[in-house]
């Protein structure tokens, strides 16, 4: 497991456009000693982007370079279809990676399988995850390493209540604030989960499917799996068993050869027609998506 990679920054604006592009343009300037000149950020900023990339699988380690970066199949098609960042079906799937890469993303994977207070502060958080850590064969990072992690991922997903209103050119907001997964609210200093409905797209939905390690090849499951097990689409997506059920209603009559609901022992569930690996979903999306269609 492992923290800090992203120097306590969270995911901002522009970062990862700048670093993908970069990227597959001239990697060895991502990952020169003036890499923050080339990306127009301070030094930090830069090793932040590189973790980042790797974190969010659009960028992998390239093999016979040590210590250097390659655009992964997803980067690169981000970067053909998406370039701007601007569909927030990209920011899904990113936040579906990190939810599935405890190896670079620990306290996400942590949070979105294991956290169960829907209203909480940071300090139970923080606790959470140490005691959860300790729990782990890897040794426990210290107390300062664990409050940098749990704030850098609040700052990633916590969206302000009120709004604040920064200037565009100097804001530090992370656009994974947008997915409407958490809430921060100013005055009491709250978080809150948000377990509403949520626009998820079919290949959206069978995307966060195929990211779990345990699903390659499955065809069959229940609601309850669907909502519950670990990186399941409930957990990514944050959303409640009829919830998920009405997602999967909304697909089957869309187009039944691709989501069905079936019925077993009385136990409500879903079929894929046609399962996919993770790229394939991905193609699906952007060859679906208005946003990218209109670009």
């Amino acid at each position: 497991m492992r923290f800090g990679g992203h120097e306590s920054f969270a995911v901002r604006e522009g970062w990862l456009a700048r670093g993908l592009e970069l990227l597959t343009e001239d990697p060895k300037l991502l990952m020169d000693e003036f890499s923050e000149d080339h990306l127009g950020v301070g030094r930090n900023m830069a090793k932040s982007i590189r973790h980042w990339l790797a974190a969010t699988g659009l960028a992998q380690s390239a093999s016979g370079d040590e210590g250097g970066l390659s655009p992964t199949t997803l980067g690169t098609l981000v970067r053909k279809k998406d370039p701007h960042f601007l569909d927030p079906g990209t920011w899904w799937m990113l936040h579906i990676n990190l939810v599935n890469n405890p190896d670079q993303a620990f306290t996400w994977n942590w949070f979105f399988n294991n956290w169960a207070l829907q209203r909480f502060d940071r300090a139970p958080c923080i606790e959470g995850l140490k005691r959860y850590s300790a729990s782990q064969p890897s040794r426990v990072p210290s107390p300062r390493t664990l409050e940098r992690d749990v704030a850098a991922f609040l700052q990633c997903y916590a969206r302000p209540i009120p709004a604040r209103i920064d200037d565009p050119e100097d804001s530090a907001d992370s656009p994974f604030q947008d997915l409407g997964l958490l809430f921060h609210y100013g005055a009491s200093g709250y978080y809150q989960m948000n377990f509403d409905p949520k626009p998820i797209s079919a290949p959206l939905f069978g995307y966060a499917l195929s990211c779990v390690p345990d699903n390659k090849g499955r065809s069959d499951f229940t609601i309850a799996q669907l909502e519950r097990s670990k990186s399941a689409p409930g957990r990514c997506f944050m959303l409640r068993g009829d919830d998920i059920y009405d997602l999967v209603l909304r697909y089957e009559e869309a187009d039944r050869k691709e989501f069905a609901m079936r019925s077993q022992a009385g136990e409500r569930g879903v079929r894929l027609g046609n399962p996919r690996d993770s790229l394939d979903w991905a193609k699906h999306f952007y060859a679906t998506s208005e946003v990218t269609q209109h670009a």
